[in-house]
């Protein structure tokens, strides 16, 4: 979690602007304080960029801030901003977002005001740590800690809800709490291949489950997200979106099933059931010739668009390329866009369609989206995802 301590000076200056009732400002500071560590929590569990963790930014809303960060005096003034009005304010914008674009404003702390991540190992601790009891102690964290960390993600159970009701919002994921220890301390004191706001996020992403799993005793709580086509997706930390190894840690003994090479067989399924509600006769091969290709000789399907898509002067390496044609293909599959243009996201980061990041030089992508088979296969699985998402 995030801890802010705030120079006494500041609920002071409120103090003096609204002494009546006695108490209110210590308790409107005490409200926006805990507004402000929650938008911060939030922004470092989605990431940091590299120019973010070098200046010491946060992406948050300020339109959200100002909106919940409570209000003051007979005319209700907003908290966030009398503090910025009167040259109080503990965050500073320094790239301000709007609404209209979905962008995220860019902030620092101001001298005003200290933080304390509690979802973040001293390095010195555990590498000074010369016993087992000494490590686990380090990575296990506090129960006070760990008790306001699981209050903050999972608000509903103060409420005393049903069972029921939070079985329709959790899936429980049992956790291998001594794995996942175990990563975090190769991560912290061995890993030298993953650094910077990749490691940040894992490390923040591993101890937010650490910190689960203790109150819970072994047991992550995943808030379902599910898609209106049927597919179940979480919000925040996930087995989803963690990375491979940080997934392994957190399952420990189990076995991973990699279904992206089954979507294509999967909506091929639904093939004759389109074919009959188009009026395109039986033969597969004849309405999905390079689907069933790819599915019937993906060998000889891959290596042909290989061939055509990677020329003599790509500088793309030669053991790569089967690899990124694969992604490219399930991209595909899953209805990636064929646009070169990119985004901004809802945090204010630029983000590329699948096919840029994967084929990033664009003379490979434009081969790759001029070639016939390729043009064919995109149209029968746009004709397909029609059909099942009609």
């Amino acid at each position: 979690m995030i801890k802010l301590t705030v120079h006494e000076s500041v609920e002071a200056a409120l103090q003096k602007a609204f002494p009546r009732p006695a108490s209110s400002a210590k308790r409107a500071l005490a409200k926006y304080i805990s507004v402000v560590e929650a938008m911060l929590f939030e922004a470092l569990q989605r990431g940091q960029t590299p120019e973010q963790r070098k200046l010491g930014l946060y992406s948050i809303s300020l339109d959200q801030l100002a909106n919940k960060g409570g209000q003051i005096g007979p005319k209700k003034i907003r908290v966030h901003k009398w503090l910025t009005d009167n040259d109080w304010d503990i965050v500073q914008t320094v790239v301000k977002g709007t609404k209209f674009s979905g962008q995220n404003s860019q902030v620092k702390l101001t001298a005003l005001v200290t933080i304390q991540n509690s979802l973040q190992v001293p390095l010195q601790s555990l590498s000074a740590a010369t016993t087992d009891e000494e490590i686990d102690a380090y990575l296990s964290g506090d129960d006070v800690s760990n008790m306001a960390l699981f209050d903050h993600l999972y608000p509903e159970y103060k409420l005393q809800w049903r069972e029921d009701k939070l079985r329709d919002l959790f899936d429980w994921v049992p956790v291998d709490v001594a794995s996942l220890k175990a990563y975090v301390y190769w991560l912290e004191t061995e890993s030298n291949l993953i650094h910077g706001p990749k490691k940040d996020l894992a490390l923040r992403q591993a101890l937010t489950i650490l910190g689960v799993a203790s109150v819970t005793k072994g047991y992550y709580l995943q808030r379902k997200k599910p898609s209106p086509f049927g597919r179940m997706y979480y919000e925040g930390t996930s087995v989803q979106n963690v990375n491979k190894e940080l997934r392994r840690a957190m399952l420990g003994n189990c076995h991973e099933y990699d279904i992206r090479s089954s979507v294509v067989a999967w909506k091929m399924g639904y093939a004759r059931s389109f074919m009959a509600a188009s009026g395109l006769g039986e033969d597969l091969k004849t309405s999905f010739p390079a689907t069933s290709l790819y599915l019937e000789d993906k060998k000889d399907f891959m290596a042909t668009t290989q061939h055509f898509v990677f020329l003599k002067g790509s500088p793309v390496p030669k053991d790569l390329r089967p690899k990124l044609l694969k992604q490219a293909f399930t991209a595909i599959s899953f209805g990636a866009r064929q646009t070169a243009k990119g985004w901004l996201d809802a945090m204010g980061n630029w983000t590329n369609p699948a096919l840029v990041e994967i084929l990033q030089n664009s003379d490979d992508r434009a081969r790759f989206l001029a070639d016939d088979t390729v043009k064919l296969f995109i149209k029968e699985q746009n004709a397909l995802d029609d059909y099942l998402y009609a």
